[in-house]
């Protein structure tokens, strides 16, 4: 059985990240998942304190959900985060969400990162209406990539666009079959 964090970033109820991360864990029901939702959290921003840099594991010194959470991204064997896309890019809560994994930042060590556990896979499932769907991905890709500083080394980005209204992915079953397809390369 894996761990499988899924991080619904988006300000929206009901809107399509969290669609898309319901039906990720209804596929995943059989793995130990974690939903964290952003907006229903108490989430801060990463001050650039530097406490947490080098120390024995993950730590912060804010006291809020994302410091809470660190342990379970540090264990987990995969994480996905599901993003509108605002004015070109990911949503401010996910940059948030992003710029937390600055207790894992060592550059010294293999993709910069004291995780204990590499090998984790990342995902970005990134939906939106009108932006350039090539230049989402260039930088959906290269965004995903910066997962590596906390251990993930498989990654996966999927993109959907020409999505108008709050929850319309789950009417593209196009869309919803690439989900499908993320929860089963999750599990592998």
């Amino acid at each position: 059985m894996k761990t499988i964090l899924l991080v619904n970033v988006s300000p929206r109820v009901q809107g399509n990240s969290e669609v898309i991360t319901q039906i990720l864990a209804e596929d995943l029901k059989d793995q130990q998942v974690v939903v964290f939702t952003m907006r229903e959290k108490d989430c801060r921003y990463c001050k650039a304190c530097g406490a947490c840099q080098g120390t024995a594991g993950q730590s912060c010194v804010q006291d809020d959900d994302i410091t809470k959470l660190l342990p379970v991204i540090e264990d987990c064997d995969a994480i996905v985060v599901a993003t509108p896309i605002y004015n070109q890019q990911v949503s401010s809560l996910a940059k948030l969400f992003i710029e937390r994994f600055y207790p894992w930042f060592d550059f010294d060590k293999k993709g910069m990162s004291n995780t204990a556990k590499y090998g984790k896979k990342a995902a970005l499932v990134c939906s939106f209406w009108g932006s350039p769907k090539d230049r989402v991905k260039t930088y959906a890709d290269w965004t995903v990539s910066g997962f590596c500083q906390m251990g993930a080394e498989q990654f996966q980005t999927l993109i959907f666009n020409q999505i108008p209204n709050a929850g319309d992915v789950k009417n593209r079953p196009d869309y919803v079959e690439q989900v499908h397809q993320l929860a089963c390369w999750l599990k592998e």
